[in-house]
């Protein structure tokens, strides 16, 4: 253990690196180097652990942790994304795997970010950043349904469920496609429907009600949806028809929705084709 300018104690560079498999070389020099370390010198720490094969460089600036033993490495995907950017949030199937909903595997991964980068590729994959949608980035609202786990002992920041869904029926192409987002839906056993509502409110938008809407139509009685707000979202449907699947022609009206699903989706009881 070093010691800070202040008398506090530091952990030395192994304790460092047991609980940081993924860090930047400023969080690095910020937690090690101590006050008579200079960043040139713990520069000549990290370059020389690369050489050894304890660290691997993933991107400029940042390193991970090789284990013992290990001959080809490639880190985990969700921690370099989180520790790409301080503000790092994870999302589309990335969040979807980390809240074990997703059904397929996807090599990318998804992380919000206020300044975007370029890709960080991978083994098989790239680590993209993407921003957070517009609606909550004019409201300052970014945090907003945001939650923290724990991966590796590393705390990250991913979107929760109910923002999750709702993203991902936005922009499908990010977890692979509609049908991942349904059977993610099918696997949700319980959703804080309060803050979906909320979400769907700082989002502003007459598609995303619809699509919850229908969504929730059809998981009323496992999720325990109240018919109150099935009806205010019907309420905010966009007044012309819309389909679900912008790519699809065909399918069946939702009335209540003003929302063409594709017939895989349609329930029984649905009887206006189109």
């Amino acid at each position: 253990m070093g010691t800070s300018s202040d008398g506090r104690k530091q952990p030395d560079q192994e304790g460092f690196l047991a609980t940081h498999p993924v860090f930047s070389v400023d969080e690095f020099c910020n937690v090690v180097r101590g006050g008579r370390t200079s960043r040139h010198a713990a520069m000549r720490r990290l370059r020389y652990a690369v050489r050894r094969g304890r660290l691997q460089l993933v991107e400029r600036g940042l390193y991970a942790v090789v284990p013992p033993g290990v001959e080809r490495f490639t880190p985990d995907r969700f921690l370099v994304a989180a520790a790409l950017r301080q503000d790092a949030v994870l999302a589309y199937h990335s969040a979807l795997e980390l809240l074990g909903l997703a059904h397929s595997v996807y090599r990318d991964a998804f992380y919000l970010t206020a300044r975007p980068r370029k890709d960080v590729r991978l083994a098989g994959g790239r680590v993209r950043a993407l921003q957070h949608p517009k609606a909550l980035r004019a409201r300052g609202a970014e945090a907003f349904g945001v939650e923290t786990r724990e991966r590796a002992g590393v705390k990250i920041r991913l979107t929760g469920p109910e923002r999750t869904l709702v993203d991902s029926f936005l922009v499908p192409r990010y977890v692979g496609g509609l049908d991942e987002v349904m059977e993610a839906v099918r696997s949700v056993s319980t959703l804080d429907l309060d803050r979906l509502e909320r979400y769907l409110t700082l989002l502003d938008q007459r598609r995303a009600c619809a699509i919850m809407g229908f969504v929730l139509e059809q998981a009323a009685e496992r999720l325990f949806v109240p018919g109150a707000l099935l009806d205010r979202l019907a309420a905010r449907r966009p007044t012309a028809r819309i389909y679900l699947d912008r790519r699809q022609r065909g399918g069946r009206l939702q009335a209540r929705w003003n929302l063409i699903v594709p017939e895989r989706w349609a329930p029984a009881a649905t009887r206006a084709n189109v």
